[in-house]
């Protein structure tokens, strides 16, 4: 290993890396298609976060980037670009007209709505009109203009004031009123500020449009659509100039396609690259073969078949891609150790608990149906959804349909397309590795346990059913529980359902005060399960066996009863004159059960 790479986790300043002497996988050669081709005046990525959007918009950015000071210099760019003894693609001599073209040429407007969020609607605005006042610090120098017109000036500075002063103060509606106006002109009013002092086009970039919309949906007071009108009115304002064409392109990234039929309705030319369009499929992410180069560079080659099962998986178009935070994550973290297991990065950088949300309402709608399917994807299978476009962002909250659900998971990067699968109509996907599968089972253990009020209810009831041998209504409960539990074992193994049982009878068994006992030797033989209630003086002795078909299920409980009668396990509690000791068998198959009681055994003749 080479713990002399230096490794930026999470870097997302293009100069920070380079000036620093970071490691960074070159991507500049998309650049010529990206900044040149007329066809193309705006365009948006959808990528799943933390694949490298914000890096390479920042790379654009860099590139780009006019010298606002003394606009003939290209200094900055030559050594970042060209100097740097990197060999970057767009260094090289076929890239030349294309630099003199392109690179330092243009004013940029650059920013990201990430951190647009709140549980109302006025924090949001709030949290824009900071981004607003930092954008326009940054181009204070054109109140300095001389060749802005004295109104131009005055805008600008009224802008800037009230973003500075009173974006704390929306709780007036004047000033709310006046907030939204500011934020849905406040991008084209710059630009067109800058193409006056500059006689140049503006680059627009736009990271993390999606943000404001999402986090709108799931806030404590939804907000939604006021939310889009604020994002349409940006789009509109800034991608669809009438009479004055300022704009060179724009550029923009998410993770929803929730595109052309809601926010970029009114935008001319606008195209969207998702994961799978060309050209763009390897421009996010690491590549196969620039994952083995970084793995080489970093001495790890002999840890590239591990590297790939926790890190690899997704396919973009007729590429297999690596998510790159995971990956820059992990080489760091294993150059600075000798021995070094992998670990999930990705899973744990998000705040969006799509999982948890969805699979919640199905359990709590008994929708058996969605659960097998999860089912199938945490056992390692592919299942067919048929894509949904978005007109307006999913309320996970409001049982949105399973495919629905699935195209989401898609586009944030929970599950990717299997192999053999189209990019349209149709599709069958999958979870792309072991760090997403991780994903999954931390999301399990919080569904099955008593942070969740539903399944923790159900628990609860199941225990007072079984210790007073309501065996009809224990065995439906059971059942349904069966059609809503996400496993990480297989059920064709008997400990499925002994893990199934003790996930649910322990938790509740505890919150009761009832000991809750596996395995332990009673009689002659050693029980599955026993719950023991020492002050009520009450037990109740649960045998568990499990048969491939349903029709066997019956049969399978009766076996299990036969085996607590001639392995006596009542014995133990009969001599410490417990009133009530109920033996239970429960044939277990597929996701159904069936229980047969011997009753109180305290009663039966024999024990009397």
């Amino acid at each position: 290993m080479k713990k002399d790479v230096l490794l930026y986790t999470g870097g997302e300043d293009f100069a920070e890396i380079i000036n620093g002497g970071g490691y960074y996988v070159d991507k500049t050669a998309y650049l010529k298609e990206l900044l040149i081709t007329d066809a193309i005046k705006n365009s948006l990525f959808i990528r799943p976060r933390r694949f490298g959007k914000t890096l390479n918009l920042d790379l654009i950015r860099q590139f780009c980037r006019l010298n606002y000071q003394n606009p003939g210099d290209k200094s900055y760019q030559q050594k970042l670009f060209v100097d740097n003894g990197r060999n970057f693609a767009v260094a090289g001599d076929d890239y030349k007209e294309f630099r003199e073209k392109v690179m330092g040429e243009f004013p940029v407007i650059s920013i990201s709505f990430r951190g647009v969020e709140g549980n109302t609607f006025q924090s949001a605005v709030s949290g824009l009109l900071g981004i607003i006042a930092e954008l326009y610090e940054r181009f204070l120098f054109l109140r300095e203009s001389v060749k802005l017109s004295e109104e131009r000036i005055k805008q600008f500075n009224e802008i800037y004031s009230f973003c500075t002063t009173k974006y704390k103060k929306l709780s007036d509606p004047d000033n709310l009123n006046e907030a939204i106006v500011i934020c849905g002109s406040f991008l084209a009013t710059l630009a067109e500020m800058l193409y006056r002092e500059y006689g140049r086009k503006i680059l627009v970039i736009i990271d993390e449009y999606d943000v404001p919309l999402q986090k709108a949906v799931i806030a404590k007071e939804p907000y939604y659509d006021d939310m889009l009108e604020i994002i349409r009115k940006i789009s509109v304002t800034t991608f669809k100039q009438n009479p004055d064409p300022w704009l060179y392109k724009g550029i923009v990234s998410g993770c929803l396609r929730v595109a052309h039929q809601s926010v970029f309705t009114d935008a001319n030319n606008f195209t969207t690259f998702g994961m799978n369009d060309e050209p763009y499929t390897g421009f996010f992410g690491f590549t196969e073969e620039e994952t083995h180069k970084l793995l080489a560079d970093c001495g790890l080659s002999e840890k590239e078949n591990e590297v790939k099962e926790w890190y690899d998986g997704y396919r973009f178009g007729d590429k297999h891609i690596f998510c790159p935070w995971s990956l820059i994550s992990y080489c760091y973290a294993a150059t600075q150790k000798d021995i070094y297991a992998p670990q999930p990065f990705w899973v744990n950088t998000s705040g969006n608990d799509l999982i948890t949300m969805f699979t919640d309402n199905s359990m709590e709608a008994h929708n058996a149906e969605n659960i097998d399917k999860l089912q199938k994807l945490l056992d390692g299978e592919s299942i067919e959804i048929s894509l949904k476009e978005f007109t307006t962002y999913p309320d996970l909250r409001n049982r949105v349909s399973f495919d629905v659900f699935m195209t989401m998971m898609l586009h944030t990067g929970y599950v990717t397309f299997a192999e053999d699968s189209e990019f349209t109509g149709k599709v069958t996907v999958r979870i792309p590795n072991q760090e997403v599968l991780a994903c999954f089972n931390e999301k399990r253990e919080y569904l099955y346990g008593e942070d969740n009020p539903y399944w923790y209810n159900q628990a609860l009831k199941l225990v007072d059913l079984l210790m007073v041998n309501n065996t009809d209504d224990a065995q439906m409960l059971i059942s349904t529980m069966l059609k809503e539990f996400l496993s990480i074992r297989n059920t064709g193994n008997e400990l499925y359902y002994h893990g199934f049982m003790t996930g649910i009878l322990g938790l509740a068994s505890a919150t009761k005060n009832f000991r809750y006992l596996e395995e332990i030797e009673s009689g002659t033989g050693f029980s599955d399960i026993i719950i023991d209630s020492f002050d009520n003086k009450t037990s109740c002795i649960l045998e568990l066996k499990k048969t491939e078909n349903l029709e066997d299920c019956y049969d399978a409980a009766q076996a299990a009863t036969k085996q607590i009668i001639q392995k006596d396990y009542a014995a133990k509690f009969i001599s410490r004159r417990y009133k009530k000791v109920y033996g239970i068998g429960i044939g277990f198959a597929q996701k159904s059960c069936e229980i047969v009681s011997l009753g109180n055994l305290v009663e039966t003749p024999a024990n009397k």
